[in-house]
């Protein structure tokens, strides 16, 4: 191989690529994220605990954008790699994504209206001691 046939710049149509590939990784983003969401819901959390999951989830993702960027793209970083899952993140986040969090609140509704309630609402006359 000579100088000239090493390549050091990816194509227009690996870089168009690559896009769509970070795009597509948008996607595990979103579930990652989802992941977060859902938890929230039954568990309510205080002002740190979020901060503390928003961190644990941006720790994740530098990971993976790490990652993707050492196998995908020869350890080239480039920004429009971030614009691609932001992108791939957001359609996944308003489409799929918000209907898996709205049917996680229906379970979640269900289950606190006809499981919790009447069990703690059993456990509750169990434990009145009536006064004579």
């Amino acid at each position: 191989m000579t100088a000239l046939e090493l390549e050091t710049f990816f194509r227009v149509s690996e870089q168009l690529k690559l896009f769509l590939i970070s795009c597509l990784f948008g996607i595990p983003i979103g579930i990652v994220y989802d992941i977060f969401r859902i938890i929230r819901i039954p568990l309510p959390h205080n002002t740190l605990l979020v901060a503390i999951e928003d961190i644990l989830f941006f720790i994740m993702y530098s990971i993976f954008l790490m990652a993707f960027t050492i196998a995908a793209a020869r350890a080239d970083f480039r920004v429009y790699y971030i614009l691609g899952n932001l992108l791939g993140f957001t359609v996944y986040f308003f489409s799929v994504g918000n209907i898996v969090t709205g049917v996680f609140i229906k379970i979640m509704s269900f289950l606190k209206r006809f499981i919790i309630k009447p069990i703690t609402f059993t456990i509750k006359k169990l434990c009145i001691v009536k006064k004579y």
